[in-house]
């Protein structure tokens, strides 16, 4: 079995694997694609037989869910940004910057006090203070699923409150 056979025959499985992680269709689309990218350079050879290769379905779903975690933590850290733009994005060398500065600050503070409570904890413990989803689930008593929404749902209200009260 050549690669096309490969990528057609799991191309349905490795999309599923990271759907179910990643919950939006391009972004799985596109974490499959680089699961297959990886898949084929990480053979020993292009020309070797596949079909020699242990645990092929298993293979390719582990690499599915790996990158998936890896685009989720990616995108982690670009909500941290985000966030962290509204209030840390001014040079701090200069008096009227360090002012702005704290504005931002303390608006931010204001926006993630007037979101929903289980929204704001999540929030602060992930972003805040570095708190992984499984560490806040376990502080909270709550399933990983129930962390993650809890975040997706805080970002979306922070993103709607700031616009609201102009930037």
């Amino acid at each position: 079995m050549d690669f096309e056979q490969i990528v057609l025959k799991y191309q349905n499985l490795v999309y599923t694997v990271c759907f179910n992680i990643l919950k939006n269709p391009q972004d799985a689309e596109n974490t499959a694609q680089e699961t297959f990218l990886s898949a084929y350079l990480n053979l020993r050879s292009p020309s070797e037989n596949i079909n020699e290769t242990d645990n092929l379905k298993s293979w390719l779903c582990k690499i599915a869910v790996n990158k998936s975690i890896d685009f989720k933590r990616k995108n982690a850290k670009n909500l941290y940004e985000e966030l962290s733009e509204y209030a840390i994005d001014i040079p701090q060398n200069q008096p009227e910057n360090q002012f702005e500065q704290k504005e931002r600050s303390e608006r931010l503070n204001t926006v993630i006090s007037n979101i929903p409570e289980k929204y704001a904890n999540a929030i602060k413990a992930f972003y805040f203070k570095q708190m992984s989803v499984r560490e806040i689930a376990k502080y909270y008593n709550i399933p990983e699923k129930t962390v993650e929404t809890h975040l997706y749902r805080a970002k979306k209200l922070i993103k709607e409150r700031w616009g609201e009260n102009g930037s």
